[in-house]
Order: C-alpha cells, then structure tokens, then sequence
C-alpha cells in the first residue's frame, strides 16, 4: 500500500484524452499516462495505459470499480478532471491518494510532487 511522503520516487497516473492535460473524469477515461516522480531529480513518462471506464450514466458496480482502481496499485497517486465518490473511497481503500487537478499535467506533477514533499515534512 502507497503512503505519501515516504520515498522519493513514486507513480503517477493521469487521466488525460490527449497526453498533455488531465481533462477526464476518472470514471470515463479509458486511458491514464503514467509518470515516474522522482523527488530530487524531475519526472519521466513511463506509460499509457489502457482501462475500461467504469461509470455507467452516474452509476457504478463495486465489482468494476475495485477492478478499476486496482490497476493503480503501483501509483501513489491519480489525478483527474473529476473523481466520484466511489472512486475516491476505492482509491483511498488502496492506499492511492485521488486528486481533482484539471489543467495541464506538467502542472498537476508539480502540485502532486509539492502536496508529497509537505506530506513527507509530517511524518
């Protein structure tokens, strides 16, 4: 299970259409972009990948969702345009931190890795 603040380097998945702005609801995007944060030294892309989107017209199976939020176990955080609820608590479940940053993702990296170094100051 993730825990913010405590190592240096750490996953990100983004829920993006296009690879240059978080502009999808977590629940309707069928793909997430995952970067590499390293603390000291920058960050890297590592991958796209692909996922069924679990929102079905504002509702969700459980089932779907823990599918969902599984294939996100390796990242420490998700950032997304909107994040339901159900979404957050299965995130949340795993030990992932969900995050609503609409805009640019070099701008949502930079808030995710400034959020962590605070986090990593309280424990």
């Amino acid at each position: 299970m993730a825990e913010a603040g405590k190592s240096s380097r750490y996953k990100v998945a983004v829920a993006s259409s296009d690879g240059t702005q978080v502009n999808q609801h977590y629940g309707r995007a069928d793909k997430f972009f995952i970067y590499e944060i390293d603390d000291e030294e920058g960050y890297d892309f590592v991958e796209e990948r692909s996922v069924q989107p679990v929102c079905m017209e504002g509702s969700h199976l459980l089932p779907l969702m823990e599918k969902s939020t599984a294939q996100f176990c390796d990242c420490r955080y998700v950032a997304a345009a909107r994040i339901g609820s159900g979404a957050g608590a299965s995130l949340t479940a795993r030990g992932i931190i969900g995050m609503e940053l609409p805009g640019s993702i070099e701008e949502a990296i930079l808030k995710i890795w400034k959020y962590n170094r605070i986090q990593g100051l309280f424990t």
